[in-house]
This record gives C-alpha cells, structure tokens and sequence, in this order.
C-alpha cells in the first residue's frame, strides 16, 4: 500500500513538469517593429565592448593622457610695434601655424606729447609638435615680456566617452536602417525615421565635440598680448637719478614743443573767428564814434 502511493505520487509530479515544459513559445516574429525599436533603443544602452576603458595608468595609477590640451598666455611691452607685430607674424609662418584671430587698437595709451600708441591682442594656433620652439623663437622678440601663463588640461577620458559614445550612436543608426528596410507600415516608419533622425543628429554632435578636442590638442591656443609704450614698465625706476633727470627734462622740452605747435594750429583754426569779431568791434566802434562827433 505504501510503494501505491509513492508510484501514484511520482507519476503525477511526471505529468506536471511535462505539462510545464510544454508551455507557450513566444518568438521574436511575433514582435511588432514597434516593440522592436522601442525594446532595442528606448534607453541609451552601452555596448559591452565599451564599457572597457581605453585609457592606459601607469604603476603608479596616475593617468596617462593621450588627449592634452595647453594653453599659453603672453604679455609684451614694446617701444615699436610695428617690428615686434612683424616678428610674430613671421615666427607663426616659420613654425607653420596661423592667426585664428586678430585685434589691433589705439587711443588706449597716450603720453604727455598726445602722440598715441598702439595695443594688438592675437590668438595664435601653433603645432603642438612645434610648441616648444616656436615659444623659444618668440624670447627673441625687441619687446619686454610682461607675464607668462602656461596651462594644460587632460581631456583624455572625456575624449574616450564621447568617442564611445559615437560608435554606439552609429552601431544604433545601422540598426535603424535595417529596421526600416524591413518596416511595411507607415506608422513604423514614421516612427523609424524620427529616431533616426535624432540618432543623426546627437551623433554629429559629438563628433563635433571630438574634432574640437582633437583641434584643440594638435593645434596649441597660444595668446599674445602687445602693447606700445613711450618706454618699458619699471624701466624707469631702475635707471640712475641723473639718467632720469636727463629724461624728464627731454620729456618736459617734448611736451612744450607739442603744446606750441597745439596752441598755434588752435589760432590758426580760429583766425578767421577772430577777425570777424574783430570786424565786428571796430564798425562798433567807428558808428559809435560817429555818432558822438554827430551830436558835438
């Protein structure tokens, strides 16, 4: 009675795991492009081989950036602009780089004897490759350097995630095509056509992004600031009292030569005023004196 029930329990349990086993096959034919598109792209998925960092440590874990950025500011003072605004426009040409952007001003200074000088500001692309000689050239300029900043930035893994993120943005615009290959419906490819449309769009984005990053590392910002002056900042200072002496009274004879010549441009511009006034005060005067012999 006892080995009944045991066979009576092991074939029922039998007949439950086959009916199990037997249950509904769910196959991805049976999945509208609909679904597809939203199962495949509803989030921004990574693929598995991305998910790997491309950015080498050394032993130690400091970061080794294979994407670095430097930045160079430089100020200049310089007696004649025209020559030292020469020499870096020939130090740019030698060390094949270019000017991205260019600014030259005057009125900003002006001394004692009105003369004005003039101030340019350059923004400079020079070859990374190229940096440390073309900056070398430049100590050679008649100028005096002013301030120097150098700066580097690591846009390495910025540069990594934004680069996998575009392959992962085209492995996705490939499938999207496919898919609208296939589509028959218009409601489908409608709803194709707007994702891939945004695909495209975030992608060219960020390769824009990349070109920059890649621009900006190649091609190093190198700023300059030049500035004409009747003479160089603390020059003075450090001269000899006599020396100074010498130069204020040079000075003080140039800024009264300057003040005549001004005064007599100012009277000459006036003269015909002045003589019409003068005009003026002696028909005045000669009708006033008629009259006053008139009633004698």
């Amino acid at each position: 009675m006892f080995k009944k029930k045991w066979l009576v329990a092991g074939i029922g349990l039998g007949i439950l795991l086959a009916g199990c086993s037997g249950g509904t096959d769910y196959s991805e034919s049976d999945m509208s492009t609909e679904e597809a598109v939203t199962d495949d792209f509803s989030g921004d998925m990574w693929d598995s081989e991305t998910e790997e960092s491309t950015t080498n440590t050394d032993d130690g874990g400091i970061l080794i950036g294979e994407k670095v950025i430097r930045f160079v500011y430089r100020d200049y003072e310089t007696l004649d602009f025209e020559e030292s605004n020469t020499y870096i426009m020939n130090k740019v040409t030698e060390f094949s780089g270019f000017v991205e952007q260019s600014n030259q001003s005057t009125g900003n200074y002006m001394d004692d004897s009105n003369r004005v000088y003039r101030d340019g500001y350059y923004t400079l692309r020079i070859p990374t490759e190229s940096l440390e000689g073309f900056l070398g050239e430049l100590d050679g300029i008649d100028a005096v350097k002013l301030n120097e900043n150098v700066g580097t930035e690591d846009v390495t893994q910025n540069y990594t995630d934004t680069e996998s993120r575009v392959n992962v943005l085209r492995n996705k615009e490939e499938r999207l095509n496919t898919l609208l290959e296939q589509a028959e419906s218009i409601e489908d490819i409608i709803q194709i056509e707007n994702s891939l449309s945004e695909t495209i769009s975030e992608r060219e984005s960020l390769q824009t992004v990349l070109d920059n990053y890649d621009s900006l590392a190649d091609y190093t910002r190198v700023e300059v600031s030049l500035s004409e002056r009747p003479r160089i900042s603390g020059e003075r200072e450090n001269r000899p009292f006599l020396e100074r002496i010498q130069e204020a009274l040079v000075d003080s004879a140039y800024a009264f030569y300057y003040v005549l010549q001004n005064l007599i441009i100012g009277l000459i511009y006036a003269l015909p005023f002045l003589i019409g006034i003068g005009l003026i005060i002696w028909i005045g005067y000669y009708v006033h004196k008629k009259r006053t012999k008139h009633d004698k």
